[in-house]
């Protein structure tokens, strides 16, 4: 089918254009609400600037589309295969794109308020300057995608993969990130206050300026990773920061605040630190083994039962 016949046949009250090969058609600026593309062949087709709002495109072939600035608002986008398509400033607010393809996709300036991802593998895309507000983002493949200064505040990103994105300057204050993975990537001047990490594996990630003020990071995976300048100061109407039970061996948390941290049960094998700041902390049964605490502050800090085998002490002696 061409374009003249399509736009006529829509015209006339046709909405059902559903299984058809569309492959690399252009439909472009063009108002089709409510189409029906579901199941449809549309591999580089380029519909941009087209409206497109409640438009069914479950399960559609888009790969390599192009649909700058095309708009999607509440659009079935599900199990729909939009890999390495040109999403540009879409507007996608409260799309469904559950279990969609979009690996590789450029979703740069996208607004994906109040969108459901859940189960979407965004695997490699762009996303820097993405509105995500509400989005649901549970369980969703972000494995080395960049979302470099993406607001993500109040986001559910539980068991969703982070590995190797870059999530510097991110926000993503209130957002759950229950069992994510967030191993090997950048997290710079990341924003995490008051979120929710409990079982989250940061191994081997870049945290240096990180801000986890109030955030709850029990049983959480630190391994390997750089926590230099790391913030963790404990909010009075939050409470407290809980590192309970965290694997932080081997970590650099030099002149970190920490004050009224939970570091109780924590193992912090080999860990760096001096010159931080761990008043009023609980660090009951933790392990330190060979860490370094030189010009460290643990006044008021509850140090019941902690292993401090061959760590180096405050004033720089060796604990036996």
């Amino acid at each position: 089918m061409d374009v003249e016949a399509l736009i006529w046949q829509y015209g006339q009250g046709k909405r059902d254009f559903s299984r058809l090969d569309l492959q690399r058609i252009e439909l472009i600026r063009e108002k089709l609400m409510e189409v029906n593309f579901s199941r449809t062949a549309l591999d580089w087709a380029n519909l941009s600037g087209t409206d497109l709002t409640k438009a069914n495109l479950n399960r559609a072939e888009l790969a390599y589309g192009r649909l700058i600035s095309a708009t999607l608002v509440n659009a079935d986008l599900s199990g729909a295969n939009l890999s390495h398509a040109d999403l540009s400033w879409v507007d996608l607010e409260n799309a469904s794109l559950v279990s969609a393809d979009l690996h590789g996709a450029n979703l740069k300036q996208v607004n994906l308020s109040d969108a459901d991802l859940r189960g979407a593998n965004l695997s490699e895309a762009n996303l820097t300057g993405a509105i995500l507000h509400r989005a649901q983002l549970s369980r969703v493949d972000l494995s080395g995608a960049n979302l470099t200064g993406v607001d993500l505040s109040g986001a559910n990103l539980s068991r969703a993969d982070l590995s190797g994105a870059d999530l510097r300057e991110v926000d993503l204050t209130d957002a759950n990130l229950y069992k994510a993975d967030i191993s090997d990537s950048k997290l710079h001047n990341i924003d995490l206050q008051e979120a929710f990490l409990q079982r989250a594996d940061f191994s081997r990630a870049n945290l240096k300026g990180a801000n986890l003020s109030g955030a709850v990071l029990r049983e959480v995976n630190l391994n390997l990773v750089a926590l230099s300048e790391f913030n963790l100061r404990a909010i009075t109407l939050a409470g407290e920061t809980d590192l309970s039970a965290a694997n932080l061996q081997n970590a650099n948390l030099k002149g970190a605040i920490l004050r009224h941290a939970n570091l109780g049960y924590g193992l912090l094998y080999r860990t760096l630190l001096n010159d931080s700041l761990l008043r009023g902390a609980n660090l009951i049964d933790a392990s330190f083994r060979g860490g370094d605490f030189r010009n460290a502050n643990f006044r008021n800090s509850n140090i019941s039962n902690i292993n401090l085998t061959e760590a180096t002490m405050p004033d720089g002696s060796i604990h036996p």
